[in-house]
């Protein structure tokens, strides 16, 4: 058993998680390695946190906030030293403690679009814009969309783009993008505020409630959001509560569905 210093965020940045942020376990012999430098190091930080819940499993539940908070700043602090594998690795580890965490899986899409594995980033981007928050955030939206574009499919990325186009400073490159997807994917205007538009490509089903295309195995429509059942082998989120499944699940330990 190791004996442990606690310690409290006290970062301006993180206040947004107000007090079910919890004090950090520190071994003591560690104390130096961890904030002796310029920096806090959060990816060893969380490290004591593990080995701390390895010796305390009942403690794991308390600490999903806090696994939350170091996941996410570990990854952030990661990719902005352009080690997007650790970033993911980080991400990842942080969806395994809260897998409803708009901003963990945010950011672990943008890791895996970095490291040019745009069928996984799309994926994990369609879970975030299948919520409505997530929908709405307007980075997200445009980053999915650039995957869409790469992937051909012109008419999901404009339809993301076009529906925050009033919300978004006038800046240049987004409109000449928003204009590119309407010429490729055939987008018409022939009345004003009616939208015309040539079929997608075609793809495996549609989608119950609004019938767009769905892309083979999707878990959610991009469309509208609405779940879709049987998304197919293979899959990595639980097609009844869209929580993330381990790989081989053959039901989902947070709703307990059979797969």
């Amino acid at each position: 058993m190791g004996e442990y210093a606690f310690y409290s965020f006290t970062d301006e940045t993180l206040l947004q998680w107000d007090s079910q942020t919890l004090p950090v376990p520190v071994r003591l012999e560690r104390q130096g390695e961890i904030f002796g430098g310029q920096k806090v190091r959060m990816d060893l930080l969380l490290d004591e946190l593990r080995l701390f819940l390895d010796e305390y499993p009942d403690m794991a539940g308390v600490y999903d906030q806090t696994v939350e908070v170091l996941t996410l700043l570990a990854g952030v602090n990661s990719g902005l030293e352009g080690d997007h594998e650790a970033a993911a690795r980080f991400l990842d580890m942080g969806l395994e403690a809260n897998p409803d965490s708009l901003l963990l899986r945010s950011n672990y899409a943008l890791s895996l679009q970095l490291l040019n594995r745009p069928e996984e980033a799309i994926e994990e981007y369609e879970v975030v814009l299948a919520d409505p928050q997530g929908r709405q955030n307007p980075m997200v939206r445009l980053l999915a969309a650039r995957l869409y574009a790469e992937n051909g499919e012109y008419l999901d990325a404009y339809h993301l783009l076009d529906e925050i186009a009033e919300g978004v400073p006038a800046e240049d490159s987004f409109w000449d993008f928003l204009a590119e997807m309407k010429e490729l994917a055939g987008v018409e205007r022939p009345d004003e505020g009616k939208t015309t538009a040539m079929p997608a490509q075609p793809r495996a089903g549609v989608c119950p409630a609004c019938g767009r295309p769905l892309r083979p195995g999707s878990v959610f429509c991009r469309g509208c959001g609405a779940k879709v059942a049987g998304g197919g082998t293979g899959r990595t989120y639980c097609p009844e509560c869209g929580s993330r499944l381990r790989h081989g699940a053959t039901f989902c330990t947070k709703c307990g569905k059979q797969l």
